[in-house]
């Protein structure tokens, strides 16, 4: 896979695990009774924690597994594998339940809208998982596009929400678990066949 290749393949996984249209919701309530700047402001600091995470786990998360908890490649691609398939799952089928409730005097930017909201343990585990098939360069390119490409649709968040319904933002959302599903399976089956190899 070549670097190109490498960096559309990870964006696209990616920006489905974000799932900033899936999220869309949570941010316009969130952002509704915000003034503009502030608003924007908000979606900022919570993009750039959330970036900041990913890219840390693109660059650093392989060295931790192999120096620091000794897991081999193939067992981290299957128990990731897993861990993906589930959060990706719950969200087709509704199952993920997010608390809306806030204290008025806290920022809502770095907790929850940075984690978990846009950088969830799911999308963690995805990026080590794409670091470890496409390498740390289209990874870290792929995650900085994709939380570029954020900003600018969760600004329009509570706009989106009115114009197109919740309804349909849901639907958009689980259509993209729906290939994180299958992306989560091959990752696992990865796993399996590395560890197996007459199963190849």
């Amino acid at each position: 896979m070549d670097l190109m290749r490498g960096i559309v393949h990870d964006y696209l996984v990616l920006f489905g695990m974000v799932n900033a249209v899936g999220n869309l919701p949570i941010f316009a309530t969130y952002l509704g009774s915000l003034e503009r700047p502030a608003a924007h402001r908000t979606v900022r600091t919570a993009v750039s924690v959330a970036c900041g995470i990913v890219v840390a786990f693109a660059l650093f998360g392989d060295a931790a597994l192999t120096y620091v908890f000794e897991i081999d490649t193939a067992s981290f691609k299957i128990a990731g594998g897993i861990v993906v398939f589930t959060v990706a799952a719950r969200g087709v089928l509704g199952g993920a339940h997010h608390s809306l409730t806030t204290d008025p005097a806290s920022d809502p930017s770095v907790f929850p809208l940075g984690f978990p909201f846009l950088a969830g343990p799911g999308t963690i585990v995805t990026t080590i998982l794409l670091l470890q098939s496409s390498g740390s360069i289209a990874t870290v390119v792929a995650a900085l596009l994709v939380y570029g490409t954020v900003i600018p649709v969760l600004y329009l968040a509570p706009v989106v929400e009115r114009t197109v319904g919740r309804v349909s933002v849901l639907v958009v959302a689980r259509i993209l678990y729906i290939f994180i599903c299958a992306k989560a399976i091959a990752f696992i089956l990865a796993g399996i066949r590395t560890l197996l190899p007459g199963l190849a």
